[in-house]
């Protein structure tokens, strides 16, 4: 399999369109997240103006939900409004099957009380799911989940992370009506270093606190035929990485790694982002103070001296990356500059 790995810039979201081909034979496309609500659209017209008129016969589309946040899943509801007649499949994991329905009410109560901003964030987080579902019942989309468990074209495409077991202790804690009133997931002013050029790895390595939700988040694994790697991680974390080390990740022939949440120095580490080590990082963000972190950059810098890293926020257009060029039709793009 070879691949075509579309990062549409929507700021600091999410929204990434893989055009898988087996040469000849049959093309499949996976419309990843598609970013804040306004952006599906544009994720659209991308994709009907660049991968659309080249597809072969022989083709499936569908999309992948990473988790419901609404940098990640708004865009997409629109993109499935616009496209779901053509689309076949869909692969994203809903928390309310892994909750009894009186925790379901018991949220919902304090919603509608509005106790707590994170309870009422988790809550339209339910709600932007059970729309994805009515929407893959009125086209007819077959659905799995996105599970380590779960099959894609034969594991060219493979989901690291999460396990069953690791997503349903995640959602046993985000789902926690007490947990969320005594935590505050609210987006907070970022605290600003002096020092994230002298010691970029120590401010990575302060705080790795990603949100359970986050922590959910669907980590992918492309493989194309020569055997090289391509990880897209949304908003996964540490221990989102560490939870695919005891499903068995080897990280050799790593090409390409998405950083997670858009950058953050939060959902890294310096060890693991030593330990994928490939050729590449690519954020999907804004440019701004958090995302991409520059802590984070110039701890790859220092420790990876052959890797270079490229943020969606440079040209505010759309970064691609071919594993095949011949495989596929010259698009007439331009190199990227890395950061």
């Amino acid at each position: 399999m070879e691949y075509v790995i579309d990062f549409v810039y929507v700021g600091d979201g999410d929204a990434i369109i893989v055009w898988a081909r087996n040469p000849n034979i049959a093309d499949y496309v996976f419309f990843i997240d598609g970013g804040n609500a306004g952006n599906g659209q544009k994720i659209v017209n991308h994709y009907q103006t660049n991968i659309k008129p080249h597809l072969l016969q022989s083709k499936a589309i569908g999309f992948i939900n990473s988790h419901p946040h609404n940098d990640h899943i708004n865009g997409l509801i629109e993109i499935v409004e616009l496209l779901g007649s053509e689309m076949s499949f869909a692969i994203y994991n809903d928390p309310v099957e892994f909750i009894s329905t009186e925790l379901r009410e018991q949220i919902k109560k304090s919603y509608l009380a509005k106790e707590d901003d994170d309870i009422s964030h988790l809550y339209e987080s339910f709600e932007k799911v059970q729309k994805l579902n009515e929407l893959c019942t009125q086209h007819n989309l077959k659905r799995s989940s996105a599970l380590t468990d779960s099959n894609i074209l034969n594991n060219d495409i493979k989901i690291l992370s999460p396990t069953r077991e690791f997503y349903q202790e995640k959602v046993q804690q985000f789902t926690n009506i007490e947990f969320l009133k005594q935590k505050d997931f609210s987006q907070k002013p970022p605290t600003i270093f002096d020092d994230e050029v002298t010691s970029p790895c120590t401010i990575v390595d302060e705080i790795n606190d990603a949100s359970p939700e986050n922590l959910t988040s669907t980590v992918l694994q492309l493989t194309d035929s020569s055997g090289k790697k391509y990880i897209l991680t949304a908003d996964a974390g540490v221990e989102s990485f560490d939870d695919m080390d005891n499903n068995g990740f080897n990280n050799e022939n790593i090409n390409l790694v998405q950083l997670p949440h858009h950058g953050s120095r939060r959902n890294v580490s310096s060890a693991w982002l030593v330990r994928f080590n490939p050729k590449m990082y690519i954020a999907s963000a804004a440019g701004n103070v958090k995302h991409p972190r520059r802590a984070v950059v110039n701890c790859i810098k220092r420790n990876l001296p052959n890797t270079s890293t490229y943020s969606t926020h440079t040209s505010k257009g759309t970064l691609s990356y071919t594993t095949k060029r011949e495989v596929f039709p010259n698009r007439g793009w331009r190199s990227a500059t890395p950061l």
